[in-house]
């Protein structure tokens, strides 16, 4: 539930900020709604792109870190829905884009309201894209450490009577 609701969001405000930084660098200002609310100078959306990156390592950190005194089963669902919502909403978001590339322009148009035009741009970014990999990477590294548990816990304790733990070496 927790990975759900983390990749929901993480997809809307990766999403809100790269329509943001589109609107900007174009000299566009655009509300909440993704309408037009504004002409200014073009900028290069730097506030924008540093949010992506802080938003991004947001939600990396909260992969790693928050779920590790929990049982790695715990830690491997938070990681896999994560993951696994987030490239279903980055496909969706590029298939849209591939299928409906010259329909999608303007502000009037259905799909670039609200959350429809924060999904529809996050598949454009290359922030969302290495989360997901590196969320990936995770539920990888995560299945594989529950798995050699799984099977040095099935070999019953050491010789010294305590139970096997497992260490990675790099």
């Amino acid at each position: 539930m927790g990975g759900a609701f983390l990749s929901f969001a993480y997809v809307a405000v990766v999403g809100f900020l790269t329509l943001r930084m589109i609107g900007v660098r174009g000299g566009a200002v655009l509300g909440f709604d993704n309408s037009l609310v504004a002409i200014t100078t073009p900028r290069p959306g730097v506030l924008e792109s540093l949010g992506t990156t802080v938003v991004s390592c947001v939600a990396l950190l909260v992969l790693i870190f928050a779920a590790r005194r929990r049982p790695l089963a715990d830690q491997l669902a938070l990681r896999l829905s994560f993951a696994a919502l987030t490239l279903v909403q980055i496909a969706v978001s590029s298939i849209v884009q591939i299928r409906t590339y010259s329909l999608v322009r303007g502000p009037d148009d259905e799909l670039t309201s609200w959350w429809g035009g924060w999904l529809l741009k996050v598949g454009i970014n290359p922030a969302a894209h290495l989360t997901l990999a590196v969320s990936i990477f995770l539920v990888v590294t995560t299945t594989l450490v529950l798995r050699a548990q799984r099977h040095t816990g099935a070999a019953g304790p050491s010789s010294d009577g305590h139970a096997r733990s497992v260490s990675w070496r790099t």
